[in-house]
């Protein structure tokens, strides 16, 4: 099975998504009321968990595949559905002892709403932006 991942949309958007699940999760963090600086480790571990799920996800479901370029559903879409697997494999590695947090259902559906829409809403800048280039 071929995966279609594109150079060109890797280039335009992976970094932007790391960037935003980032964020994503030092804005967590902050929600409720710890100090990201304070507990490095841990948050670096929590990133961990989202970014291997987002970065899996993204690969095989088509989010930096071609038609990301020129497709604004697909640019958009694609990385907002692929985020609900992504979450779902930061659960089960949350869940195991290797991981700080739980796997919660209530946790998954915030993570899949706060994060979805902002990995949703930069994707949606980035494909703009991008158009206006062209």
């Amino acid at each position: 099975m071929a995966f279609d991942v594109d150079a060109r949309a890797v280039r335009r958007y992976a970094v932007g998504d790391g960037v935003v699940i980032v964020l994503f999760v030092v804005l967590g963090e902050l929600s409720h009321g710890a100090n990201p600086l304070t507990i490095l480790g841990p948050m670096a571990l929590t990133m961990s968990t989202f970014l291997f799920g987002w970065f899996t996800v993204a690969t095989v479901s088509g989010a930096y595949g071609s038609g990301t370029l020129t497709g604004q559903r697909r640019a958009v879409g694609l990385p907002v559905v692929g985020w609900a697997f992504a979450d779902a494999i930061a659960q089960v590695l949350r869940s195991t002892e290797s991981f700080p947090g739980n796997a919660d259902l209530s946790f998954y559906l915030v993570a899949l709403i706060f994060g979805g829409a902002l990995l949703g809403f930069w994707r949606y800048i980035a494909f703009r932006i991008s158009q206006r280039s062209i």
